[in-house]
């Protein structure tokens, strides 16, 4: 009998953690992370007391984490897909490391409808704060590290000098996340005629044009 009022607070804690994010998510997608505040998120989320996000997250930047921490797995869970293909595959370093990083956030997208929100917030986020582009940086956000996709990352690049690979990479990563995201964007407002409603024919474009940008010989 004791464990039901904890069973019930945790619940309803669970529930208010939830909004949160999906009001989060929804707002720093429409607009952008700088141009929301704080107590639009509460206001969104159906919140009437303004310190409740306070006291489940602690700061903006824990919020976004949870944002990234909620979409992280699947994701994963479908690139692992993807490296398994790499290897048995003959595509070149530069194909799979393309494919293993575009085409699983292209399927989740496609199968959640969230995604296309944690697409465009990777877009605001991911070049600054990724470890392999900008390992100086000091960022509080951490996202999920697969090592079989840095492996195929630095294999792609290993031709390049390591600051030419660094400025690669950074677009690499920019490109993916922005061209998915204004795939979605072309294809919500635009008819069935529309180059854009073949979302598989764009995602491999963006796979192509990816590989390209990893291939190209150095910049002299």
């Amino acid at each position: 009998m004791s464990d039901k009022p904890s069973s019930k607070h945790e619940s309803r804690s669970a529930k208010t953690r939830e909004s949160f994010i999906r009001a989060a998510q929804e707002l720093y997608a429409l607009r952008s992370i700088d141009a929301v505040s704080l107590n639009e998120i509460t206001a969104a989320a159906g919140q009437k007391n303004r310190n409740a996000l306070q006291y489940h997250f602690g700061s903006k930047d824990r919020l976004l984490q949870a944002i990234i921490d909620t979409h992280a797995s699947p994701v994963q869970e479908l690139r692992s897909s993807y490296v398994e293909q790499a290897r048995q595959s003959n595509w070149s370093a530069a194909e799979a490391a393309a494919r293993v990083l575009v085409m699983p956030l292209a399927d989740y997208i496609e199968s959640n409808k969230d995604g296309i929100h944690y697409v465009k917030i990777l877009s605001q986020l991911a070049a600054i704060n990724s470890e392999i582009i900008n390992p100086t940086n000091p960022s509080k956000i951490s996202f999920v590290n697969v090592p079989a996709l840095n492996t195929l990352l630095t294999e792609a690049v290993s031709h390049l000098p390591k600051i030419e690979a660094q400025r690669r990479l950074f677009f690499v990563v920019s490109i993916t996340f922005h061209s998915i995201a204004d795939i979605f964007r072309a294809d919500e407002t635009g008819t069935e005629e529309s180059i854009f409603h073949d979302r598989k024919a764009m995602f491999e474009q963006v796979v192509g044009v990816i590989e390209a940008l990893i291939s190209a010989p150095t910049r002299s």
